[in-house]
C-alpha cells in the first residue's frame, strides 16, 4: 500500500513515487451529470502505465458551441402541432409548446420577480390551451395572446436559453456536469493541504477547497486548532453539519468500554462507506485529528468510483451482481440518541445512464438477511470478493496517518474508508454534511463571482 508523508501527516511511501496520468475528458451521467479523467500530475502529459480506469460508456467530450446569443427573432406563427415555431434571423428554428409558455408566463401575475416562484397554478391551466395569436415584436421578444385574453411576452434569451433542441439540452446538460477525476494510490502525493484559517477568511479558497472534494473526492486542512469545535466552524463558513444519532453537530471517537460502536474500539475498521444504514447517507465527511494513536490507526482511503469501474473492467458479471442485489445495512444501540436503523440498497448505485452514481458498503453492518433467491447466494459473494480485492489492491488504496492539526473530508457517497486497529489515546472529531447544501454554496458562489462550472 501507498502511504503518505506531507507537513503534519506522515506519509510512507511502498514503492518508488507514480505520476499521475492525464487523459482524455469523458463525459457521462445523468441524475449527477459529470466530466470523468485521469488525475494530471501537471500540465505536461505523461504516460498511462498506472491503468486507472475509466468509465465504459466512452463519449468523448468536445468544447460544446455556444447558445447563439447573436440572434433576434425574425417571426414567430402557430403551428398546429401544439406549439410556437420562433424563427431565428441567423438562421433556425425552435418550437415551444403552448402549454409550456402558458404554464411559463412571465407577468407579475403568473411569475413572482422577486421571487422566481410560479404562481399560476396547474389546475388553472388546460394542458390542450392553444393561444389565439403569436408575434414577434421588435425582433427581440413574442406576444401570445390567450383565449381569455390573458397575454404574455417572452425575451429572445429567455427562450433560447429554454430551447427543447437536442443541441441546446445537450449544451445545457453538458454545463451543469461535474468534473470528476478518478484515481488510485498515485493520488497520496497530490495532495495539496490548505490551511484551516484561511479558509475561515477567504471565501475563494474554501470555495476551490470543497469543489476538490466535489470532483476529487477529498481534501485536506492542517494547521486546524486541536480542539472540539472546528468542523462546525468549517461547515458554518458553508451551511450546517447534519444530525445524526451520533450527536447534533460533531462527535467523538475515542476508544471507549461498553460501546454499540466498532469505531469506539481500538479495533481495525474494515473499509466502508459511513450511514448505509439511513434512507440517505450524509454526503461529506469531516475527519479531525485531536490526537493521534502511539501505534497504528491510519486511515486507508479508495477512490470507491475508479474501484467500481476497475471491477466493471475486470469482472462484468461481479460488477453486474452488486448492482442488482438488495444489501441490508442495520446499525442499532445508543450514542446521542436510541437507534434501530435498517435500509437494503446495492452496494454500488447507478443513475439513469448506467454509470456509478453512489457507493454504499459496510461490510461489518452488512445483516445476514438476505432477500434474494437462495441459487444468488453464492454469485454475491464472489462479487464481493472480487470487490474487497480491488479495494485493498496496493494500487488503489492510499494509507495516511493523520497527525494532530489535520483534518480531512472527502465524499462519502464515494470514498470508501477504513482504519487500521491502534494503541494510544487516538482522539478524532466526526461530523457529517449533506451534498445539496454544499453544492448549494459551489453554486452560489459561482453566481455571484460569475465564475465557469
Amino acid at each position: 500500500m501507498a502511504h503518505l508523508t506531507r507537513g503534519l501527516a506522515k506519509i510512507i511511501t511502498s514503492g518508488q513515487a507514480m505520476k499521475l496520468v492525464s487523459t482524455t475528458s469523458l463525459r457521462y451521467g445523468r441524475s449527477l451529470p459529470y466530466v470523468v479523467s485521469r488525475m494530471a500530475s501537471s500540465h505536461e502529459g505523461c504516460n498511462s502505465s498506472t491503468g486507472t480506469s475509466q468509465p465504459s460508456h466512452r463519449r468523448f467530450s468536445t468544447p460544446a458551441e455556444n447558445i447563439q446569443t447573436s440572434s433576434v427573432i425574425e417571426k414567430a406563427r402557430l403551428d398546429p402541432s401544439g406549439v410556437v415555431e420562433v424563427e431565428w434571423s441567423a438562421g433556425g428554428v425552435s418550437s415551444f409548446p403552448y402549454v409550456w409558455l402558458r404554464d411559463n408566463c412571465q407577468c407579475p401575475e403568473c411569475h413572482s420577480a422577486q421571487t422566481g416562484f410560479r404562481c399560476v397554478m396547474i389546475k388553472d391551466i388546460d394542458p390542450s390551451i392553444a393561444p389565439v395569436r403569436a408575434e414577434a415584436v421588435g425582433g427581440k421578444s413574442i406576444h401570445v395572446e390567450w383565449p381569455d385574453g390573458h397575454r404574455s411576452e417572452f425575451d429572445w434569451q429567455w427562450l433560447q436559453d429554454r430551447s427543447f433542441t437536442q443541441e441546446a439540452r445537450h449544451q445545457r446538460r453538458d454545463a451543469r456536469r461535474r468534473k470528476l477525476t478518478l484515481w488510485g494510490s498515485e493520488q497520496l502525493n497530490k495532495l495539496k493541504p490548505a490551511d484551516f484559517e484561511t479558509l475561515m477568511t477567504d471565501e475563494m479558497a474554501l470555495y476551490e477547497f470543497f469543489h476538490t472534494i466535489d470532483t476529487v473526492g477529498l481534501a485536506l486542512t492542517v494547521n486546524v486548532p486541536c480542539e472540539i469545535g472546528q468542523q462546525k466552524r468549517l461547515a458554518d463558513r458553508v451551511a450546517y453539519l447534519r444530525p445524526t444519532h451520533y450527536g447534533l453537530h460533531e462527535s467523538t471517537v475515542i476508544s471507549k468500554a461498553n460501546t454499540s460502536n466498532l469505531a469506539f474500539t481500538g479495533q481495525r475498521l474494515h473499509c466502508h462507506t459511513d450511514m448505509p444504514q439511513y434512507s440517505l447517507p450524509a454526503g461529506v465527511l469531516l475527519l479531525h485529528c485531536v490526537q493521534t494513536a502511539d501505534e497504528g490507526g491510519e486511515n486507508e482511503l479508495i477512490d470507491g468510483y475508479h474501484a467500481a469501474y476497475k471491477l466493471k473492467e475486470k469482472d462484468p458479471e461481479a460488477f453486474h451482481t452488486l448492482t442488482t442485489t438488495p444489501v441490508s445495512f442495520a446499525m442499532h444501540g445508543r450514542d446521542y440518541i436510541r437507534y434501530d436503523l435498517e435500509k437494503s440498497r446495492p452496494i454500488i448505485s447507478l443513475d439513469d445512464e448506467g454509470e456509478v452514481e453512489r457507493i454504499c458498503y459496510a461490510n461489518q453492518l452488512r445483516s445476514s438477511l438476505m432477500d434474494v433467491p437462495v441459487e444468488r447466494v453464492q454469485p454475491f459473494y464472489r462479487a464481493m470478493r472480487a470487490w474487497d480485492d480491488i479495494l485493498y489492491h496496493s494500487d488503489n488504496c492510499i494509507l495516511m496517518k493523520l497527525n494532530a492539526g489535520e483534518m480531512v473530508v472527502f465524499d462519502n457517497w464515494r470514498l470508501v474508508h477504513g482504519r487500521r486497529g491502534f494503541t494510544g489515546g487516538r482522539h478524532m472529531q466526526t461530523a457529517y454534511m449533506d451534498w445539496d447544501e454544499v453544492r448549494s454554496f459551489l453554486g452560489v458562489v459561482r453566481r455571484e463571482r460569475n465564475l465557469k462550472n
